[in-house]
This record gives C-alpha cells, structure tokens and sequence, in this order.
C-alpha cells in the first residue's frame, strides 16, 4: 500500500545531531546521552535521601511549637532563652547579651516567633497575639501592633519591610473543624526619639507620623478542610509559601503519599495545594533560592533531615530532589529566619551553620532537546510542501511521574520557527505529564506491544517492554484545538522535553516520525468524505471538522494494518544474514549447507553468513581459509592479526643456507651479515650482491650433490608440502584459539594438514621477515613485571620495587 512513503527517524545514534537548547529558569539543560545503552535521559544531579515516618503526632507538635531564631546580616543572631522566656543576641561577643524580657509564668505572653525584618526591626509574635517592634539601631522605644481577634502565631520578612503574620491554629492535633487562611500584614515605624508626638486633630504639624506602626488583615480565608498551617516563609524574590498539615485523607487535596502540603499566596488568596511527597510532618519551611524550599522533618526516632522540592506551576505533586542536607551538631531547632538568601540551621553550640547541600546520584527535573537541522544534520524533509505529517513512534522508558512533551512544528521554507511562537508548535504528550499549550483534547501517546514498528526490528530500547512503562508508544501527529488537525509542511522541526521527578528519569532511545501520511480517507472513500476546509479557515480554533474527525478515526484501524502490510512488505529482510532473528540463523544457513561451531555467538554467525557467497567458489583453497578467518574474527585477516602461511613458501629460507659454512661471516648468504641479507621478493626471485655469482650455483642442475644430499634435501621440502600454519598475534583467549583451530580444519581441504599458533614475535629479521606473508608490524609488548618460574628476565620482563608507603623502604633499609 505504502511501501513508497518516506520515514524519517531521530535516533539516540547520531544519525541526526541533538542541539541542547539553551538554559534557561523553565527549561535548564539537563541531558544525557547514555552510548552503552543507546538512550537519552535526564543527567545525574543530587540523589534521594530515604527517611522513615516520625513517630507520635505529639512529638511533631513539640518540634512544630519550637521558637525560631534570626539572623542578620553581620553573622550575629537572636534566640529565645526558654528558660526566662528572653530573646538574647550572640555572635558579637564571648557571651549572649538579654535584648527583650517576657513574663515566663505566662504561656500565652511568652515569644512565639523571632523576624529580622529587612527594615532593620526585629519583629516578635508575643504578648496573646500581638507583634512587638524593636529597633535594632535604637531609634525608638518597642512598641506593639494587635489585630482584634487575630493571634499572632508564625512570623516572615516581608519584602521592603514589615512582616507577614500567621494567625495561631486552634489545633494542631485532628482539626475539630474547617481551618481557615488567616493572613496579616505588619507595616509603619514609630517615630524616632526627640521627635514631637501626636497632636490634635485640628493642630497641623509636618513632623507627625503619617506612618505609625499597625497589623492590617491581608487574607481571612478560604477554609481548608482537613488540614492546619503550621509554617510561612518568604522567597528572595518576595513570594509567600504557606506550609500545612493533612489530618484528613478524605480531604479535597491532589492524592499523594504525603501529609504536608504547599499553597502561595498570590495577593487575593491561595494558590491550589501541592503535595509534599515523602515529608511526613514537617515542622519548618525556609527558601533555598529563589524557586527551590527545604523542610525539616524527622527521618528516624531520635533523628531530623532537611529535604528540598522545588514546586511547580499547576503541578499537583512535587517529589524530593534528593540533596542531601548534613545537619552537623543540629540541636533540633527549626531554621533561622534571615534576610539573606543563605538558610541557616541552629547548632548544639556556637554560631548557627548554613545549610549546604551534599550532591548524591539522581536526576534532574526537566531537561529539552531539538533537532538542530542543516548544516549540523539532514533536515526532516517530506519533499513536498503539501505533505501531512503522519504518526510518531517513541521507543522508551516512562517510570511513574515521568514523561516526555514532544513538540512538532512544519514549514514550507528550511527555517526553523521561533521556539516561543506558540501557534507554530503543536505538543504531543507521554507517560505522566500534563499540557502547557493549554490546549484541549492535547494528544497522548498510546503503548504497543511490539517492539518497533519497523519490520522484524527488535527495538533499540534495552530491557523487557512493560505496559505503559516500557516499549513501544505511537501517537498520531496532529494539531490540538484547529478545525483542521493535520500537520502539513516540507520541513519538520522536533523538540523534546524530559520530565522527571527527581527519583526517576524517562529514557528515550528512539524517535521516529513518519511521512507523508496515506489517508484512507483520501484513497478508498469517495470524495464525499475528504476535507473541505482549507487556509486560515484550517487553522482556526476551533471543534475539529466532520472530515478531520473521520480522518483521525480511520487512523487507528490504519496504525494496526500499516506494520501488518509492512512486515509483508519486508519480509526479504528474514532471508538477510544482517536482519534475520538470531533463531533462524541456523535456518538461513542450512539454506547453503553451512553448518555452525556451538561456540560462534550470534554476531559472528550474522558475518559468516554475509560471507558465505565469497567463501563458497573459494572453499578448499587458501582465499578460501582467508576469507573464512577474516569473517570469523571480525577482520582478523586483514587486519593481520593472523597469518595464514603455507609452509612451502619456507623452502627458499633453507635452500640458499644448505651447503654454507655458517661460521663464516664473510659469506654473503648468512642473514644480516651483508647489505642484502637474505632478502626476498615474490616466490622465486632471489636477490644477493653482484660478485657473488656462486649464489647461483645451488640452483644450477650441475650442482655436485651426493646422494645423501639428494635424500636430505627431499625429505626436507616433502616435509614443507601440504601444511599449512595459522600464526595467531592478537590476543585471543583459549576459547577463541580453538575455535579458530576448528574452523580452520573445516574449511582447509582434506589434504593439508592444518596448525594453529601463537606468534610471539611479530618480526624477526632473517627467521621470519616476510612481511604480509608470514609476519605483521605489531605495536611493541609492554614491560611486564618478572613471575617466578613463567617470565623471562631481560625479554618482556623487568623487576620492579614494590610500592611501599614507609620511605624507609626506597631507601633500601
């Protein structure tokens, strides 16, 4: 049917070049091209950190309940002195200096919460619910803010000044009812000693306080079902994250394995919760930079573990990254607040740390790649500008919370398109993730069971395909929300989005588009049927067209019956000795009567195969062996690791040396004792010095010979008469030797008795010096050091001194 369409595919292989796109704060480049095993996944950042449920929910109300300290920005801090119920300062001095005293009999006027605003204040929630204001620089007296039926609870700088505050839950146990979102706003100073106070109304002065300090209510609302706050902290960049506990698993809240969840607020009200997966209870919330938090949390019984998430947009859930946090001599206090974007921690004694990540194996979160196009690689070219792009085959692994975004995009003109110009780029979603186009009925790709839709291919994916998660996934390319969904253009440009969730990467080993598109419609339906709505009509947002609709519903029956005609299509590929399974190699070969070794694997088998026309006419004669050896070890023959030498060739070496006095060094017959040796070329000609014309005496008929001579001689060269010697100078195991000697037995005629051996030398000048026939330019052997009773001092073997750490020894004592 279509056995003229094109295909077009983008591999893992570099059969079209992958251009990382830029970094960027959405898109960060995060890719890695794994070449053992032929995928593309997410590239290594910090790992996972395991931890364990906390115990009793009364112990995580006690970390919960705990005061935070703060820090300024010359390294001093402030703390809570339990004890007394004081608010000291440290770091400037060997001993903590009292700031500000509370009544410690009281519970309920005892500090709360401690801020170092970015106005210079130092804000504490005390007092039943008020803010109490304290000059750092001594300007003014503290004062005091309330809010009638506010109580102040959790405390956050607000950008400019001022804090942010945090109504005190009724409960932080099981909810008794709905919480609610209380939020305020502390702002304004009192004015600086010496300065006039208030006057009357009526009485005009320029220096009273139009700025005086108040609490006004930002947020009374919504309710949560379910759920209680128990934490606030502010970004560098002034965003507000609310943190939260779930008691209630019926609650209306994304699902998720965790009990805590996040909401920003946006200036009106809350952002839709985003679920903490893995953060059991966590009792402290701080900003790492500016799109990444940490928690504190409990990882064991007597143990606490900082874990970060970076949250996403319209994201439901978010998964650890897996850095890990080491708390060095943490005293179990959550974090300081600071007006600095370094988040420090408290510590059993001294100055509180910073908290630095320590990097363990995992993955990044997002990483994109595209097809970079000419002149770096071949472009995607249909040769037609009316071509409609067809299907999208993906080979991969998508584990859960993982995915891919593929995004297509055709033009008549070999120019990419702007990666922002949203219209132009249509997405086709895998595995877990959700559309960004917001774009309706977004197509998704569906799993097959075969392993590739390319006939009798087994799949460039490693591993055994799974349901969904695993193998192969299609997708008919389309655009979502146009009255007209086909894609059509010459040109089409590809860009891929990995997805992880930190723990996990999807890995892509293959991508493959296919073109133009073979409509049923348009070939075996009467015109009736075809599409009548064309140009910027086409392109209209809008619900799809009865004929486009028709088009897309003949494509599943179409996506079954195409792999179906092409393996019909394809099926000379079973009689290839470079495609066919490796079950009918044994099949394909009994074809021509070859037979297998046991001990070939499958890829020589595949070679011998595609040699066999060239071995057969040659079987039995030397070409023959050559060629079968070659395919046999991959090359070997030409490559001259083995040497395949008929031992007759040896006769000349013997020939010119009988009847010579090897004693004389004058004689110019002896090897290396004359400017021509013993030189030889081709397999008579014999080259010696010109005044030595008794060099060819040996060969003349009238040559005295004794009759003994005559025996000796005939015996030596009957001796050098069908054999033949297989020199093996590669490295080969045991296994390999052997099975180079049987193939060789099998393929050398009846007659010639076959020898495989190991050469130790690759040349030896004057023995075996025949290049090309008997021996190889090799590179030299290494050193190796002397073993007892098996090397050969002076040869390949040195002595060495062992490796001591003890200087004494190199100095030989």
């Amino acid at each position: 049917m279509d056995a003229n369409r094109l295909r077009f595919w983008l591999l893992a292989e570099p059969l079209v070049h992958w251009e990382p796109l830029p970094e960027g704060p959405s898109q960060p480049h995060a890719i890695h091209r794994d070449t053992s095993r032929r995928t593309v996944r997410l590239a290594s950042s910090p790992g996972t950190v395991p931890w364990t449920e906390p115990d009793e929910p009364a112990r995580a109300e006690q970390l919960v309940n705990q005061v935070p300290g703060t820090l300024d920005a010359f390294g001093t801090w402030a703390y809570l002195d339990e004890a007394t119920a004081t608010v000291m300062a440290a770091g400037a001095g060997p001993e903590p200096t009292p700031l500000l005293r509370f009544d410690a009999t009281t519970p309920r006027a005892r500090p709360t919460d401690l801020v170092l605003g970015e106005d210079g204040v130092l804000y504490v929630a005390a007092g039943g619910g008020k803010v109490l204001l304290s000059d750092t620089r001594n300007r003014w007296d503290p004062a005091t803010v309330s809010l009638e039926g506010f109580e102040a609870w959790r405390l956050a700088p607000a950008p400019g000044g001022g804090v942010f505050v945090l109504g005190r839950p009724t409960s932080l146990g099981a909810p008794s009812g709905p919480a609610q979102v209380r939020l305020a706003h502390v702002t304004g100073q009192p004015l600086h000693r010496g300065l006039p106070g208030e006057r009357a109304p009526t009485v005009f002065n320029p220096e009273d306080n139009r700025n005086p300090p108040r609490m006004s209510l930002l947020l009374d609302g919504p309710s949560l079902p379910g759920e209680v706050l128990v934490g606030l902290a502010t970004s560098p960049d002034g965003r507000l994250a609310l943190l939260s506990w779930v008691h209630d698993a019926a609650s209306a809240v994304p699902p998720g394995d965790g009990s805590a969840r996040l909401r920003f607020f946006t200036g009106t009200g809350v952002t839709e919760p985003v679920a903490l997966l893995g953060a059991r209870r966590p009792f402290s919330l701080a900003w790492v930079r500016a799109e990444r938090v940490a928690v504190l949390l409990r990882t064991g019984a007597t143990t606490l573990g900082a874990v970060a998430y970076e949250p996403q947009a319209q994201e439901p859930l978010a998964a650890p990254l897996g850095d890990y946090y080491p708390l060095t001599a943490h005293d179990g206090g959550p974090f300081l607040h600071g007006p600095h974007a370094q988040v420090h921690y408290p510590v059993q004694a001294g100055a509180p740390e910073p908290l630095h990540p320590v990097s363990l194996p995992s993955f990044a979160l997002q990483g994109s790649m595209r097809n970079a196009g000419a002149p770096l690689a071949p472009l995607l070219d249909a040769g037609d500008a009316r071509a409609v792009w067809h299907r999208l085959y993906l080979e991969a692994c998508l584990p859960p919370r993982c995915g891919l975004r593929v995004f297509l995009a055709a033009t008549s003109t070999a120019q990419r398109p702007a990666e922002d110009a949203e219209d132009t780029w249509h997405e086709h979603l895998f595995g877990d993730v959700a559309s960004t186009s917001g774009a309706a009925q977004v197509p998704r790709g569906a799993w097959v069971s075969d392993a590739s839709e390319l006939p009798f291919h087994p799949g460039l994916l490693p591993g055994t395909p799974e349901p969904g998660r695993r193998g192969l996934f299609t997708v008919l390319i389309q655009r979502a929300g146009r009255r007209v969904r086909a894609l059509q253009g010459r040109y089409l440009w590809v860009r891929v989005q990995l997805v992880g969730d930190g723990r996990s990467s999807p890995e892509v080993a293959a991508l493959r588009v296919h073109g133009p598109r073979f409509s049923y419609a348009e070939n075996y339906l009467p015109e009736l049927y075809r599409e009548q709505v064309f140009g910027d009509d086409a392109d209209a947002k809008a619900t799809s067209t009865p004929a486009d609709f028709l088009e897309r519903f003949l494509g599943l029956t179409e996506g079954l019956l195409t792999p179906i005609e092409d393996r019909i299509a394809g099926a000379s590929l079973l009689t290839d000795p470079r495609t066919v399974p490796e079950e009918s190699l044994e099949w394909l070969a009994g074809w021509i009567g070859l037979t297998f070794d046991a001990a070939i694997p499958h890829e020589r088998r595949r070679r011998l195969l595609e040699a066999a026309p060239r071995i057969r006419p040659w079987r039995g004669t030397s070409r023959g062996l050559r060629l079968a050896l070659d395919a046999l070890t991959d090359g070997g023959i030409s490559r001259g690791g083995l040497v395949v030498v008929e031992e007759y060739r040896l006769r000349r070496t013997f020939s010119t040396l009988l009847g010579i006095d090897l004693g004389d060094e004058d004689d110019p017959l002896l090897p290396g004792l004359h400017q021509s040796g013993n030189s030889y070329v081709g397999d008579t000609l014999f080259l010696g010095s010109e005044d030595h014309k008794e060099f060819l005496a040996l060969f003349g008929p009238e040559a005295p010979t004794t009759a003994a001579e005559e025996a000796a001689v005939e015996q030596f060269l009957a001796g050098l008469a069908h054999r033949v010697t297989v020199l093996v100078h590669q490295d080969l195991d045991a296994r390999e030797l052997g099975l180079v000697q049987r193939v060789a037995e099998l393929e050398a005629p009846a007659h010639v008795a076959v020898s495989v051996k190991r050469a130790s030398h690759p040349l030896m000048v004057g023995v075996a010096s025949l290049v090309g026939i008997d021996t190889y330019l090799g590179p030299p052997p290494s050193p190796q050091p002397l073993r007892v009773g098996e090397g050969a001092l002076g040869s390949r073997n040195l002595l060495e001194r062992p490796p001591s750490l003890d200087p004494r020894l190199l100095a030989g004592g």
